[in-house]
């Protein structure tokens, strides 16, 4: 999938929400630097368990977070689905 939207974002990460790094890009936007590697290491998980689709889905997240960059909580990210 290119070019993902904030909303593409949040429906993909729905389903992992892990408490940890990704959670909080899921509830508030925010991007850290344990974002993209905690979504990777679920990539690879999610991939050996034969789910390579949504591990694509998660790589095509980690794209958009090198794209935006470390970022603090950005407003109205959870009226955005």
């Amino acid at each position: 999938m290119d070019d993902l939207t904030d909303t593409d974002v949040r429906e993909i990460l729905r389903p992992h929400r892990d408490g940890g790094p990704i959670s909080p890009l899921y509830a508030t936007g925010e991007i850290t630097q344990d974002t993209a590697p905690a979504l990777g290491m679920l990539s690879i998980e999610l991939d050996e368990q034969g789910l390579h689709e949504t591990g694509e889905q998660l790589t095509d997240v980690i794209a958009y977070t090198r794209t935006a960059g470390e970022r603090p909580l950005v407003n109205g990210w959870t009226s955005k689905v």
